[in-house]
């Protein structure tokens, strides 16, 4: 019980000690977004909001239950549209260079359900963002325990995200393929996240208020997944959306 308690509260120090370097202005929306960056911000936030949803190809299986922290980080906001440097760093959030990285800190529960589907529901309220959702895994084959054996798995998931002047709903829908081996899991995974921004009425810029704008972008992952002692299960990841390169950690209680 000890190492769980100890990873446990690592990773959790870990996901409240980081957005000390890496800033997150949701507050400051209201005061940038524009018709120039609005769909450039919508895109970065539906990459942010669907990555982390699977840490391996495999399904938990009947009667499995995995629980615990997990976090995503884009390391920087994508271009808006301009004719200018100075128009295209502007994003929804302020100066690009200034915002810098973007951190979101999950919950996450997981539970085995039959005919190969897992459910799960993840939540998430942090620096002015407020995330709730969930979604449905599906096993394409059986779950197999044998070295070298490969694990397709389709994942669907929907989530509904608020913050001071905007608000959002977003799909996403993703393949994963892993590979079993002795020490650790390897896996790839590509999908699509559609998301809905909604600009609040209080917004400065009143050409888009109360506007709506939609947005699908692609995103790719690959990472590893450790089992631990003590029925720990450790997954570290990098994706790449919209807005370039990002990354995922996780860290649960799996049985």
């Amino acid at each position: 019980m000890n190492i769980k308690r100890v990873l446990m509260g690592v990773l959790v120090g870990v996901l409240w000690t980081v957005p000390a370097a890496a800033h997150g202005h949701w507050d400051d929306f209201g005061d940038y977004v524009s018709q120039n960056n609005m769909r450039a911000f919508t895109k970065d936030l539906g990459g942010m909001i669907g990555s982390g949803t699977y840490t391996t190809g495999r399904i938990l299986g009947w009667g499995g239950f995995q629980i615990g922290p997990r976090a995503g980080m884009l390391f920087k906001m994508s271009q808006a549209q301009g004719n200018t440097e100075a128009e295209r760093n502007q994003t929804a959030l302020g100066d690009r260079d200034e915002v810098g990285a973007m951190f979101n800190p999950w919950i996450q529960a997981d539970i085995g359900m039959p005919f190969r589907i897992d459910g799960f529901i993840r939540a998430s309220s942090f620096q002015g963002l407020t995330i709730a959702g969930g979604g449905l895994r599906w096993g394409i084959t059986r779950p197999s325990e044998e070295l070298g054996s490969l694990q397709p798995m389709l994942v669907l998931a929907a989530h509904s995200a608020s913050a001071q002047d905007f608000s959002a709903s977003h799909y996403n829908a993703s393949l994963v393929l892993s590979m079993k081996f002795k020490y650790f899991v390897p896996y790839i995974g590509g999908g699509v996240d559609y998301t809905t921004l909604t600009a609040g009425n209080g917004v400065a810029d009143v050409t888009v208020r109360n506007e709506r704008e939609h947005a699908a972008t692609a995103r790719a992952t690959a990472g590893f997944n450790f089992k631990l002692p003590s029925y720990m299960d450790l997954s570290l990841a990098a994706n790449y959306a919209h807005y370039g390169m990002g990354a995922e950690a996780s860290l649960s209680l799996r049985f």
